[in-house]
């Protein structure tokens, strides 16, 4: 019988280069609640190609289910939803099960984890510490099971996650490229059998599959059975203090790591070599201290650098002194639309001037049709004060003023947070150089961050704000937040562009954005006025940017 060599994995055991990932993955077999599998690094690594080869050592009496769960996923979809058609035209209770639901006993792999919605990474991250969650639907209220192994990946370059939701994530690691020429080489070779024949490759490594299989089964068995002493506990706190983790997760994961560890290993005991061996995945993304052993060292070198710097120039101030603030003159009043129709997770809604939020009101409409025959859409406020979510696009091209830009754009920000201190006001950083826009930061309230990327701004080539529209697309579409947009440039585009391209990318890309502001960076005797002609052309706020010495 011919095998269908579409449901054929990558050999678990065939993939080399990737020995850290390997073994996270393995622990969160042992212990599904060390809770997950943070991967941060390159792309084309084969991160996807391991993820799904873990399915083949579980036990194949039973399938072992691998969800993909795509970036723009929708709530419904994520947790389920009860079928309207059946429930309207039969009066029968169906209920769609969520990915969430299918990937219970398996895997849940996320791609781009930092690209995805704050309150579903959440979501998914609740339900994989508990094991469980609550679908509430229509009246509906059901409880799923949901064990199963989650895996994040994400490329730093295209935005961070937010630390509160990366500390969730029980271990990380960090993808690199190989650099040995025979470890890539080997590589190349494994893949090219692979394809050219999926059954055979795979019989090859079934026997060492099989033993990592039995392995990690033994270990599930003996896991409770070995004791956590003091000492253990001692050590995994000092760790913890040494690396100023924030809370007591790190901690509690150094412990249960240690011991999903030794018992993969066939231990009957927690070593502290054990704990030394994957503290490293617990406190790779959680330590505010990356290397304790050199702290007070690096201190007394700063120490001295400051000395010599401030000796040598008396007169001179940091780079970031010379950044200040400035704030912008424009206060960014509303629009003056009044209501705005938009379709946001295939639900009609609708944004008032204030930024308010009606919604269909799925249970009021069904229940009025099961009374009375009759269909009549009932709506809701969803909330009265939506979150504010501030976008920066920043034309960061070689013909810009970059620091009269970053002094601009820290002052814009700590104005907005000095105003909204008790909301949870978000920010995010869109740059445009070289042709191409880069999303550098993601939906943040932390100051530090912002303040960081701001200054690390790269500079130079072409403009391109059709690229930039479209980024600002993929991080507006939550429905929980009243976005505003601020877009930074000197209105001189690309040659392939033109201002009637940039106004129709606006209007396709941009139907999220409540409110815009256009501040023009232009320079010279001799200006163009295309930035202030783009503000009036998409009814944006228009400001000058200072030029001044700052």
């Amino acid at each position: 019988m011919i095998q269908n060599t579409q449901q054929i994995n990558f050999p678990f055991s065939a993939i080399v280069g990737q020995d850290n990932f390997k073994l996270a993955l393995i622990l969160n077999l042992v212990d599904p609640l060390i809770g997950g599998v943070l991967a941060i690094g390159d792309k084309g690594t084969g991160k996807t190609t391991l993820i799904r080869s873990l399915t083949n050592l579980m036990d194949t009496e039973q399938k072992y289910p691998f969800v993909n769960l795509p970036i723009g996923v929708s709530e419904d979809r994520l947790i389920g939803s009860i079928d309207l058609e059946q429930l309207i035209n039969h009066k029968k209770e169906v209920i769609n099960l969520g990915l969430m639901a299918q990937a219970h006993q398996g895997i849940l792999y996320v791609d781009e984890v930092n690209l995805l919605q704050d309150y579903l990474t959440d979501i998914l991250l609740d339900a994989a510490a508990s094991g469980t969650f609550y679908l509430e639907r229509e009246g509906v209220s059901r409880n799923f099971k949901s064990r199963f192994c989650l895996v994040g990946s994400m490329n730093p370059e295209e935005g961070n996650l937010r630390p509160q939701l990366k500390d969730r994530f029980g271990l990380s690691v960090q993808i690199t490229t190989p650099t040995d020429a025979k470890v890539r080489q080997q590589i190349i070779k494994s893949r090219l059998s692979f394809d050219d024949n999926p059954t055979q490759f795979a019989t090859e490594y079934i026997d060492k599959d099989l033993a990592i299989s039995k392995q990690i089964t033994n270990a599930k068995v003996r896991l409770s059975f070995i004791p956590i002493n003091d000492a253990i506990i001692e050590h995994c706190s000092e760790l913890a203090i040494q690396h100023q983790v924030e809370g007591l997760r790190a901690d509690i994961l150094l412990v249960k790591t240690a011991r999903a560890f030794a018992a993969y290993n066939n231990a009957s005991e927690i070593t502290t070599k054990d704990v030394d061996s994957i503290a490293d995945f617990v406190l790779n993304h959680r330590s505010l201290n990356k290397d304790p052993n050199q702290q007070n060292q690096s201190q007394n070198e700063n120490k001295n650098e400051q000395q010599q710097e401030s000796s040598s120039e008396p007169n001179s101030s940091s780079k970031e002194e010379n950044i200040a603030f400035l704030n912008p003159k424009n206060t960014f009043q509303k629009q003056k639309e009044v209501t705005t129709n938009t379709l946001q997770h295939e639900t009609n809604s609708v944004y008032s001037s204030e930024g308010n939020l009606t919604v269909t009101d799925t249970r009021k409409t069904v229940s009025q049709y099961l009374a009375t025959d009759k269909f009549d859409l009932k709506t809701k406020r969803k909330s009265n004060i939506l979150k504010q979510h501030h976008i920066f696009l920043i034309d960061s091209s070689g013909s810009m003023l970059k620091d009269q830009i970053i002094a601009y754009a820290k002052g814009t920000v700590n104005k907005i947070a000095e105003s909204s201190k008790k909301q949870n006001t978000q920010f995010s950083i869109v740059s445009l150089f070289n042709g191409e826009a880069q999303l550098i930061l993601n939906q943040t309230g932390i100051l530090k961050d912002i303040e960081i990327a701001l200054t690390e701004l790269k500079t130079g080539g072409k403009t391109n704000l059709t690229a930039g529209f479209k980024q600002v697309k993929g991080i507006c579409s939550s429905v929980d937040f009243n976005h505003s947009l601020h877009i930074i440039t000197d209105g001189k585009l690309n040659a392939e562009s033109n201002l009637d391209d940039t106004v129709l990318a606006f209007q396709t890309y941009c139907k999220g954005i409540q409110k815009t502001q256009v501040i023009d960076a232009e320079k010279g005797m001799v200006k163009i006025g295309e930035a202030k002609e783009l503000a009036n052309r998409i009814r944006a706020n228009y400001e000058i940017l200072i030029t001044e010495n700052i």
